[in-house]
């Protein structure tokens, strides 16, 4: 008798939230990631907690999304606080989905958290007897001290219980020496983290981008609907609104150029940065030529829109483990200025991709945009490479490769 077909590999993917009205970059490399596995003939499913969301479950093209309920560790603690720590830095207590992850029969936890969450699952992964994989999105080992005290602002003076629960528990505490496998995208993070934990698995893996979709950009009314007058200069930027996103330093930019109009798209992550932005816009008389829309959810056809009637993408960020938003830029052949950060720096080459600037710097960053708009032959040298290089970031091509990984220490398990 034949012996039946293996069965495909069944992935745990592990995610704080995971929200189509409140999406980022993590949720943006998860759902490319999962639905790239479907193709490949794997079975992945996302398990997060009810963060921005509903409980329950829901399927959607295919893949398994299991949002379970949550709290976090602090006394008292404001709905508004619970919204803050939910888009931003929120370390919370979710023992259902554990629960799931143990009676899911899984062959592979990938991790797309930290702190607890990230802990937990990898220790219950080594307790199954399956490989551990953690994805750092955040960049937590390069993260600016200024940023970790800003996302812990919500919870300062709270009685935090957490502490207490944990040692209870005995809850492990570092998720990266217990995962199996550990992905930096940025090379810096993984340089820092090899230091600290050699003889590690710890890879460079990058962000990727559907470049196949930015190639026709749909032509929209956009700049009518957002009341932006057609002969003004876009300075598009497509990130959270967030002190970590530096949006801030582009009011420059209108303080500079009278024919500028900044347009900003993104969630709210930090609602008192926008309105500081809102602020010091006013305070410049620039307001009128400041445009914020706050979060389109994936898959509208404004954002390719605005991508189609850009003349520079700036993306000024004073930390970016990698910068997604650069890549799609390349995809629809924007002009690229952006800080050298974090995973920015490792793929944008500054005169070939993109132009670069310090982080936190108006004056270099004001250069940028000068030497750019003031030449046409720059923009289209940069477009042209752009599009080229664009190419080695495909999807299909970076989950493949992952799925080698993944191989290998089932293998390895064995």
């Amino acid at each position: 008798m034949p012996a039946s077909p293996p069965r495909p590999l069944k992935i745990a993917h592990v995610v704080r939230r995971f929200a189509f009205d409140e999406w980022g970059g993590t949720e943006t490399v998860v759902w490319n990631t999962v639905l790239n596995q479907l193709k490949q003939g794997l079975t992945p499913e996302i398990l997060t907690t009810s963060a921005l969301a509903q409980a329950g479950c829901e399927r959607r093209d295919g893949v398994l999304i299991r949002r379970f309920r949550y709290w976090y560790p602090y006394f008292p603690l404001s709905r508004a606080a619970v919204s803050v720590l939910d888009r931003k830095g929120g370390n919370p207590y979710v023992p259902a989905l554990f629960r799931a992850l143990k009676q899911g029969q899984y062959d592979l936890v990938h991790i797309h958290c930290g702190g607890r969450m990230a802990a937990t699952a990898a220790a219950l992964a080594h307790r199954l007897g399956i490989p551990a994989v953690i994805s750092l999105h955040g960049g937590c080992a390069a993260v600016p001290e200024s940023e970790l005290r800003q996302m812990m602002a919500p919870v300062r003076g709270k009685l935090h219980y957490g502490g207490i629960l944990d040692r209870l528990r005995r809850a492990p505490r570092d998720a990266v020496a217990l995962a199996d496998a550990v992905i930096c995208i940025s090379k810096e993070e993984q340089t820092r983290l090899l230091s600290r934990h050699p003889g590690h698995r710890i890879v460079y893996l990058p962000n990727g981008v559907d470049a196949a979709s930015f190639r026709n950009l749909p032509d929209l009314p956009v700049k009518a609907e957002w009341n932006i007058p057609e002969n003004r200069r876009l300075v598009l930027c497509i990130s959270r609104i967030d002190y970590q996103k530096n949006q801030l330093i582009l009011l420059e930019i209108l303080a500079h150029d009278q024919l500028a109009h900044v347009l900003l798209i993104g969630p709210v992550t930090a609602a008192w940065y926008h309105q500081k932005i809102r602020d010091r816009a006013s305070e410049l008389g620039v307001a009128d030529r400041l445009t914020v829309i706050p979060g389109l959810p994936p898959g509208d056809d404004r954002l390719r829109a605005a991508l189609g009637i850009a003349d520079v993408f700036i993306l000024p960020s004073l930390h970016e483990p990698f910068g997604i938003a650069a890549l799609e830029a390349w995809a629809a052949g924007v002009p690229l200025i952006s800080a050298a950060t974090g995973g920015l720096a490792d793929f944008v080459v500054d005169g070939r991709n993109g132009l670069l600037f310090p982080p936190g710097d108006p004056a270099r960053l004001l250069d940028c945009y000068d030497r750019l708009i003031g030449n046409a032959e720059l923009r289209d040298q940069l477009k042209k490479q752009a599009l080229t290089d664009v190419q080695a970031f495909n999807w299909e091509n970076l989950t493949s490769r992952l799925r080698e990984l993944y191989s290998e220490l089932i293998d390895a398990g064995k």
